[in-house]
């Protein structure tokens, strides 16, 4: 083996070859911290009292040092990979590599040298612009007691994202014989993973309609190293997770570049691959992906997808293998003669295709016995997103899903049957649906039962431990509404629905009322009056079955204000956040309790009228019809049917949302009002076959 003295001196030698790639990096370092700092802090400094505030510029030299400083990793991330590359550029060449290799040294000593050399190249003026940014700092008052630790956590992460690029850099070189093919095989390392994940789910959202997808899993940030460092450095809590990745990834590929270097041909210069045995492997791993990848796209929204997608990922897969092959060879002949390799990419993609076209895992027709499930839980948009939630509280739909876990499952197994038998038998006489971040992209608000459909994620879980999710898409109907009428009014589900099982009375800041004029008043009341007239409306909330949701009209908002403290400031200020409660007509008692504190929800008075304009789109030619309505009997029995439509659920809905109303008041200082809607029923039926509207 190599001495260490014989090390040190052949490791500063190959530093002093390259001494102009240390002074341009220096140079660099210089501009990225202690120049962009001096800059920052400078003009913190001039603009630090503004209206009384002191400016944080302890905070602006964090930026400067710190993770934050996006300028310096990508800086580090481009050295890298030119140190990489330079430091092994030799292999491309067969003169200087038939120097190297005929020195008195063995492989892995060769290695060693130009690996450390590079590493120094890039440590010594990295280390040294820091510590002059350090002691900028220090001048001008912007390091606190945190900044040391900061700094040498942001010293830490960033020697992992040169070793870790560096390292990819180097293997590129290796296992390549120029530097177009080179430059290829680094970005491949960088991206592959991502390539292969974005061409799984969409395969996944072309082929399934039902299978659920709320977020990305945590796993997909480290398919890649350069996002894996990108979202460590966004996301503070997850550093250790990160750390661990990246040294264990450095020393896989550290020690694969060491074991690759001492078998690697020294004739591979002239090659695309070094290593002729694996050009087919290659091939079948990038050609597969990308023909799927890019063939999705193209023949996403035609009408015969799956044809076109057929005859896509056909040529498209020839056409890479041709060009794969003629890098490989550099012969014409050779690229366009199907070899072995092509069949087994023709073979890989016809299994796959087949595969998902015929769904041979039944990711569509998933339905586990009751007996392997320990609960179910369910997610309606047309409930749950009437929901006006407090702070504090997950809107996410997964997060919402496991608040509503039901150990009394029948309905709700009677509602996934219905989706997955919908899915099976009815889906080729539906539109093809696509899912993005969990909610379908459909809003059909029609009154006709054939035309309304409902969206409902329903989750699984198992009695191992697992838990599956399906998203459903299924028409309307009265089994429907009866099965959610029966989960509805299942009062597990109904309490971890509810936004007041979220909101206790002791938060209430202040009450308001919003009547069906739009007006918003304040409840002057003492605060026993206040928290009796919410929990009174709790309470009424709480025993509103789903029938009744679906035929009451909504007469007004209780409006609270909760108070929550600041976030951002060190002041910790408090702030008051707005949530409207509907109150319903049959809520007797909360009605009574306000009238009592003065702020009746009272219905509309035709004498407070002077006309009410109604437009309905006509069915036949697509325009909207107009109609002003100024008798006084006509007004009150449309006032009659008033109804507000925000938080009412739009499942079951007997609301007609094509009928849009303006009311225009006596009182020319009360506005217009837009925000009401006309209930189904005789009166409404009576006002269209009046406007000849079928």
């Amino acid at each position: 083996m190599i001495s260490k003295n014989c090390l040190f001196k052949s490791v500063k030698e190959n530093i002093r070859r390259n001494i102009y790639l240390l002074i341009l990096i220096t140079l660099g370092f210089i501009v990225v911290f202690p120049l962009r700092t001096i800059m920052i802090l400078d003009r913190a400094q001039a603009n630090q009292y503004i209206e009384g505030e002191i400016m944080p510029v302890q905070a602006k030299f964090l930026d400067c040092i710190g993770l934050e400083n996006t300028t310096a990793m990508i800086f580090i991330g481009m050295i890298a990979v030119l140190l990489g590359v330079m430091g092994f550029f030799y292999l491309y060449s067969s003169e200087k590599t038939d120097f190297y290799h005929s020195l008195p040294l063995k492989r892995e000593e060769l290695f060693i040298i130009s690996f450390v050399s590079g590493l120094l190249i890039f440590l010594l003026p990295y280390l040294l612009s820091v510590g002059v940014t350090y002691l900028i700092g220090i001048v001008y008052h912007g390091v606190s007691a945190a900044s040391a630790m900061y700094t040498f956590v942001a010293i830490g992460m960033n020697i992992l994202l040169f070793l870790e690029c560096y390292v990819f850099a180097i293997l590129a070189v290796l296992l390549t014989g120029n530097l177009f093919t080179g430059v290829l095989a680094f970005l491949g390392f960088m991206s592959y993973g991502w390539i292969v994940y974005t061409t799984y789910s969409y395969m996944n959202e072309s082929f399934f309609d039902t299978l659920a997808s709320f977020h990305m899993p945590k796993i997909v940030n480290y398919l890649s190293p350069i996002i894996a460092h990108i979202y460590a450095t966004d996301q503070k809590t997850s550093l250790r997770g990160y750390i661990l990745y990246a040294v264990v990834l450095i020393v896989l590929v550290l020690s694969a570049n060491i074991c690759i270097y001492k078998v690697r041909p020294s004739e591979s210069f002239h090659k695309s691959i070094a290593f002729q045995k694996i050009q087919p492997v290659i091939k079948i791993f990038v050609v597969l992906p990308i023909s799927l990848m890019v063939s999705l796209f193209f023949c996403s929204g035609m009408k015969h997808e799956f044809i076109w997608l057929i005859i896509s990922v056909l040529i498209l897969s020839f056409v890479l293998s041709c060009i794969l092959e003629f890098l490989f060879t550099m012969d014409l002949h050779k690229c366009i003669v199907p070899n072995k390799s092509t069949g087994v990419i023709l073979v890989l993609l016809a299994i796959i295709l087949v595969g998902y076209r015929v769904d041979i895992f039944k990711v569509d027709s998933y339905l586990p016995d009751k007996e392997k499930i320990e609960t179910m839980s369910i997610y309606l948009p047309s409930v749950n997103d009437k929901m006006n939630y407090p702070s504090g509280y997950d809107l996410q739909v997964e997060k919402q899903m496991e608040k509503t876990q039901i150990k009394d499952f029948d309905a709700v197994y009677e509602l996934a049957k219905l989706g997955v038998d919908y899915s099976q038998h009815k889906g080729s006489e539906k539109n093809h649906l696509r899912v993005w971040d969990g909610r379908i992209a459909k809003d059909n608000m029609t009154t006709s039962d054939e035309n309304v459909m409902v969206s409902l994620y329903i989750g699984y879980s198992l009695k191992n431990g697992r838990t599956v999710y399906r998203v459903y898409y299924v028409p309307e109907t009265e089994e429907l509404l009866s099965l959610v009428s029966d989960i509805y009014d299942n009062w597990d589900y109904k309490e971890a629905l509810l936004p007041t099982s979220y909101l206790s009375e002791k938060d209430v800041e202040y009450f308001y009322v919003r009547d069906l004029k739009g007006e918003r008043m304040q409840i002057n009341a003492s605060k026993d009056t206040l928290e009796n007239i919410y929990k009174t409306y709790k309470g009424e909330l709480e025993s509103l079955t789903f029938t009744q949701s679906r035929t009451d009209r909504i007469l007004g908002y209780l409006n609270v204000e909760e108070k929550i403290k600041g976030v951002y400031d060190e002041q910790k200020s408090q702030y008051n956040m707005e949530i409207d409660l509907p109150v319903y007509e049959n809520f007797s008692k909360t009605r009574e309790l306000l009238e009592n504190a003065g702020q009746p929800l009272n219905e509309l008075s035709s004498e407070e009228i002077l006309d009410i304009t109604i437009h309905v789109p006509n069915n036949t030619d697509g325009e909207y019809k107009e109609k002003v309505i100024e008798d006084k009997n006509e007004i009150e029995k449309i006032l009659s049917n008033l109804t507000y439509e925000n938080g009412h659920y739009s499942l079951g809905s007997e609301i007609n949302y094509q009928v849009n109303l303006n009311i225009f008041f006596e009182d020319r200082n009360i506005p217009e009002q837009s925000s009401l809607y006309l209930m189904e029923g005789k009166v409404l039926d009576d006002l269209l076959k009046k406007m000849n509207i079928d």
